[in-house]
């Protein structure tokens, strides 16, 4: 099962007290918090993460089946889940999608589930991140692979995510170049999917007719 590492995310180990976790929590909430760090996306999205642990630690309940959740995880070597902060990792989650994608048969794939994965990546969080890192090449290698994962989703699918990935671009010409050429390519494959069996029905035509003038008695 995937699981975050909450202590990791509070500041604390897994023998900490509640008092320890309280007092940890309130550190981390005071330097995140988006009241402090007013268009920071990254303060934001660590502060979300902060509050999501206290959610579950603070509770005894809930830090007792988390435990448990958490000593399965290890016991059987399935690694935490690392939140999508840095540009870093999300290039490399945009990176695993393209290559999980690229292993799928087409046919099998869920047009609704990948791109909603795709959206996610670009969710408005991300890109404030991304944007805020300044990375304009990696910021490039994502809006690639992320195009590259999208390719088989039908237009209809595609263009949410279209306009997700201009917001990523900004200013960067060649991404937005390729952006519009992957519209240009998806388009034009599904209009030659809508009008080939029209074609094939006149090249047919065609040839019948070409094989009754010339079969015909002179």
């Amino acid at each position: 099962m995937e699981l975050k590492d909450y202590y990791k995310i509070l500041e604390v180990t897994p023998m900490a007290t509640q008092q320890d976790i309280k007092k940890s929590f309130r550190r981390l909430a005071l330097k995140y918090h988006p009241d402090k760090n007013e268009g920071d996306h990254l303060s934001a999205a660590v502060f979300r993460e902060i509050q999501e642990a206290w959610e579950v630690l603070s509770d005894p309940k809930q830090r007792e089946e988390y435990n448990y959740k958490r000593w399965y995880n290890r016991s059987i070597g399935e690694a935490f889940v690392e939140q999508a902060l840095t540009p870093d990792t999300i290039l490399a989650e945009s990176r695993k999608l393209r290559n999980y994608v690229n292993t799928m048969n087409i046919f099998q794939l869920d047009y609704d589930a990948l791109s909603f994965h795709i959206r996610q990546l670009l969710s408005e969080a991300n890109i404030g991140i991304l944007h805020q890192a300044q990375q304009s090449a990696t910021n490039r290698q994502i809006g690639e692979s992320l195009l590259k994962a999208s390719d088989p989703l039908p237009l209809r699918y595609l263009q949410p995510i279209v306009l997700l990935l201009t917001q990523l671009a900004g200013n960067d010409e060649q991404l937005i170049r390729q952006i519009d050429d992957a519209v240009k390519q998806r388009s034009r494959r599904e209009n030659w999917e809508k009008y080939k069996w029209v074609l094939v029905l006149v090249i047919t035509a065609v040839i019948c007719w070409i094989m009754y003038l010339v079969g015909r008695p002179s």
